[in-house]
């Protein structure tokens, strides 16, 4: 399937969505590199979401027109990018039917989550009994339409009925029209990816069975969660790079590291500083939304001028705003020169990409945040490990084994990162027994301490005071099979992740100079 099968689609960014006749805009009309660009200058893409609109979720706005002549999604047949009608996915297909009919009918038994975000409001609208008999309909009808279909057109009902399967919690009926479908048209990039996030899914749901096996004979009401172990603490001043790799990169070990970050800046940094230095520029800010599908339950508020936000972070509001992993290389380069990354992660694999490679100018990136604010249990982006040094205030983190993943209750809704619902700051273990068979650890990072948070481990963070840090996403020795492993799985979307897998699979890629 052509790379450039998902920028044909029509994407939908606002709810309700808008008749496609209606919704033409200047970004529709963008190419992808412009995209590209202007989805980094926002601020978003690098840590939960992906770089470009074809990884998100494309919900085909298209698909959303009234009347005989509707626009039909395609799907490419091979790589000549020959075209044959398809059915839409489910996710499109029920915001059709949402925007036709579903409003006025669906009573909601449980109350909306305060966003306009589409892939939030499609999650909650799918849990409906007046969806899911759609669904159910939808399904039934593409049964049918098996029978008098073969070939090319074959394998896209077979694709479309699997994304049903999907959304509908069937996902071993997912897989097998996933397998069918490619036996007919292997080169179908979308079904490939689906495939990969379905997999995934139901690894989870097999460890969860696996483990509630072992838990037979014991009552809801013996379980506990289990207490978190501390986080070590170590000195940098007797920590080398190569301890450090040894002891806690490659064993995927957090660490908390003093007597560094007061030798990361020229000056010292504090969110008084950064109001003198930066206030004058725009950046996009978050909020938290309770029952969000995006990732740490973040999803973007709006733009506003970095002075008037840290003006805000002592007002008791109810909507709290959080400054998120804002790239300082991108936008703030004049600052980013004050900042020297710790000597343990400037090994990054990806500062040795060629220049423009997705991710190489992403970090370090700026975290501001109000007392109070927490986002929600999240796994950091495509296998990548992670560090915080913090600058002002304190924040809880508590973390988990990357193996404690599916105890975790993990779902795999628009993306092949997981979400979450459970509150592992309050553990349900009545609705979630597995959370009394997970690892965690704790600790909270105080001002002038450098965490290493490893690949793939979960973890929340709470706010405790009002503060100030930088953080960057890096891939080592340690997580380098794993980044790749990600990237494929991305490549079939992301053409710059695919540009970013050809370059690390160079066999010279790591004798190469940056």
């Amino acid at each position: 399937m052509s790379q450039q099968e998902d920028s044909d689609r029509e994407e939908i960014t606002e709810w309700p969505p808008r008749d496609s006749e209606k919704s033409s805009s200047s970004e529709e009309n963008e190419s992808e590199e412009e995209f590209l660009h202007r989805g980094e200058e926002k601020g978003e893409g690098r840590r939960g979401k992906k770089s470009i609109r074809t990884t998100s979720t494309i919900l085909q706005a298209s698909l959303l027109d009234a009347g005989p002549h509707k626009k039909r999604a395609k799907l490419c047949e091979s790589d000549e990018d020959v075209w044959e009608e398809a059915e839409p996915t489910a996710e499109a297909a029920l915001a059709r039917w949402w925007r036709r009919e579903g409003r006025n009918t669906v009573k909601l038994k449980e109350s909306l989550p305060d966003s306009s975000n589409p892939n939030t409001r499609l999650l909650h609208l799918a849990r409906t009994k007046e969806a899911r008999d759609f669904l159910k309909s939808e399904t039934f009808r593409l049964k049918q339409k098996l029978r008098t279909s073969s070939g090319l057109k074959k394998a896209g009902v077979l694709s479309a009925l699997a994304s049903y399967y999907d959304i509908m919690g069937e996902y071993h009926e997912a897989e097998t029209c996933l397998h069918q479908s490619l036996c007919l048209n292997s080169s179908s990039k979308h079904t490939q990816w689906l495939l990969a996030k379905v997999k995934k899914q139901l690894h989870a749901i097999n460890v969860q069975t696996e483990v509630t096996k072992s838990l037979e004979g014991k009552g809801k009401e013996e379980l506990s969660f289990p207490s978190p172990m501390p986080v070590e603490k170590v000195s940098g001043n007797s920590l080398s790079a190569d301890e450090f790799f040894k002891r806690y990169s490659s064993t995927s070990m957090p660490v908390v590291i003093t007597d560094v970050v007061e030798g990361m800046t020229l000056s010292r940094w504090t969110i008084d500083y950064l109001r003198d230095s930066i206030g004058h520029k725009q950046a996009p800010v978050k909020r938290v939304v309770p029952g969000s599908a995006e990732w740490a339950q973040l999803e973007t508020a709006r733009t506003m001028k970095v002075s008037d936000f840290i003006d805000s972070l002592d007002e008791h509001s109810t909507q709290k705003l959080y400054l998120f992993d804002w790239s300082l290389p991108i936008h703030c380069p004049e600052l980013s020169k004050e900042l020297t990354v710790p000597k343990y992660f400037c090994h990054d694999f990806l500062k040795k990409t060629r220049e423009g490679s997705l991710y190489r100018d992403s970090w370090p990136s700026l975290f501001v945040a109000p007392a109070g604010l927490s986002g929600g249990l999240h796994v950091d982006a495509f296998g990548s490990n992670f560090w915080m040094a913090l600058f002002q205030g304190r924040k809880r983190w508590l973390f988990f084994q990357k193996d404690d993943l599916p105890l975790l209750y993990p779902r795999y809704n628009h993306s092949t990162d997981p979400s979450f619902d459970v509150d592992v700051f309050y553990p349900d273990l009545q609705k979630y027994p597995l959370l009394s068979q997970t690892h965690p650890r704790e600790c909270v990072l105080q001002p002038g301490e450098l965490l290493f948070v490893p690949a793939g481990c979960p973890h929340r963070v709470e706010n405790l005071d009002k503060s100030l840090a930088v953080s960057g996403n890096f891939v080592d020795e340690s997580n380098f099979e794993v980044v790749k492993e990600e990237l494929r799985i991305n490549a079939l979307k992301d053409p710059r992740a695919l540009d970013l897998l050809q370059q690390f699979t160079d066999r010279d890629f790591l004798t190469n100079k940056p």
